[in-house]
């Protein structure tokens, strides 16, 4: 039986309204590529999801955008119950995945009854909306900002880091800059084959004010039309870097450039809480090993305390293969958040485009499931429609090592 008090949104109700939620509501279950809600149809339920995951698709001029997804505790609905509008975007399964149906009436009795789940309603409300009652696809000026994340090392966050962003750049054609905020041992010249001469701490020393053609003297291009912003070239003088300077130089990049990725340190100072914060997405980034479900169970326990929005947030799990000793399923239901990516272990690649400073996604791989996996996550990030039959990166990781 599902216990909705797992589920942060009902955190703020008592249980008996919780029960009566469970007795008014319906579960359906639907298979991978199922579309549940098609954008213009009446809306006559709050959803949330219960397994599996939904991407959120807007329509404009015959192309079709993702503008985000919805993990296991998600909710959608409220702008258009709120505003009195059709279905504003269409809703399709990336996985098999189950939903909750609460009806319309029944979820405004709750926003009246209860200031602490009209509260959380609104916050939601206040989040979406801009996006979703926007006229065709997105038409922000600023692009977004990425950042790869865990307080463990060894999950591989920054050789990812680096393989999406040179995806991004060479395959997509995006303007992308990368930004290695590990500020005293930063590995991306490493990864990357870069010279160290321009870097952070060259642009700490410049006379204010601080514009972007400044910053842009202090970025080092890669041959796949990549950007980076490389961090200092001792470890002595990270601590001349502070957070609020970083913070600024992320917002003009922002303005400035489609995708802002960012690779962080291990650890949870001032300056990681700012670029999580700051971001429209994290990729957390996890392997199967005991310590790392750990972590990443406190980090996202933290995430909520720190009304980091749950659609913000999406763990990876790399190096997947199938003598996990750990099954996923069970991992994400001690999580409480589906795995969003599967990365499969393909050390053979990996190790030594590490050590030739060449990111294996600009090598020359047909049908790797390592580059795969990383242009399914661009896809992702650029919005792209995959096709039916193509969703579930579970369902990719199952078939190549029978998990």
């Amino acid at each position: 039986m599902i216990n909705l008090k797992d589920f942060s949104f009902f955190n703020t109700l008592p249980t008996r309204e919780v029960e009566k939620i469970r007795k008014a509501c319906r579960f359906n279950k639907y298979t991978s590529g199922t579309t549940f809600l098609k954008e213009g149809e009446k809306l006559e339920d709050f959803f949330l999801v219960v397994e599996g995951q939904v991407a959120v698709t807007k329509s404009h001029a015959g192309k079709k955008k993702t503008l985000f997804t919805l993990d296991p505790g998600d909710t959608y609905g409220e702008v258009e119950i709120l505003n009195g509008t059709t279905a504003l975007c269409t809703l399709v399964g990336y996985q098999d995945f189950q939903v909750m149906f609460i009806p319309r009436d029944f979820f405004l009795r709750l926003i009246g009854l209860y200031p602490g789940f009209a509260r959380e309603s609104r916050e939601l409300y206040s989040r979406r909306a801009s996006i979703l009652l926007e006229q065709g696809l997105s038409k922000a000026v600023f692009g977004q900002v990425v950042t790869f994340f865990n307080v463990k090392g060894g999950a591989g966050k920054s050789v990812m880091a680096a393989n999406t962003a040179v995806m991004l750049a060479r395959n997509w054609r995006k303007r992308v800059v990368l930004v290695d905020l590990n500020l005293s041992f930063g590995d991306q010249a490493i990864l990357l084959s870069l010279p160290h001469d321009r870097n952070i701490y060259e642009l700490v020393q410049e006379r204010p004010p601080l514009k972007m053609a400044k910053i842009e003297s202090q970025l080092t291009s890669h041959s796949s039309g990549l950007k980076v912003l490389l961090p200092p070239p001792s470890p002595e003088l990270a601590e001349k870097v502070k957070t609020e300077f970083v913070e600024q130089v992320l917002e003009i990049l922002r303005a400035n450039f489609d995708f802002v990725i960012v690779d962080t340190h291990n650890q949870l100072t001032d300056l990681e809480l700012m670029a999580l914060e700051m971001s429209d997405l994290i990729f957390l980034m996890m392997t199967m090993e005991l310590t790392f479900v750990k972590n990443t169970k406190v980090l996202l326990d933290l995430f909520q305390r720190m009304k980091i929005p749950r659609e913000k947030v999406k763990v990876v799990l790399n190096r997947a293969f199938k003598a996990m000793g750990l099954e996923p399923s069970r991992v994400e239901s001690s999580l409480r958040y589906a795995i969003s990516h599967f990365i499969p272990s393909e050390g053979d690649i990996v190790i030594p485009s590490i050590n030739a400073g060449v990111p294996f996604v600009m090598q020359r791989l047909e049908n790797s499931p390592l580059i795969m996996s990383v242009e399914k996550l661009c896809q992702r990030l650029v919005g792209e429609e995959q096709e039916k039959g193509t969703w579930s990166m579970f369902s990719l990781i199952k078939e190549v090592f029978g998990l």
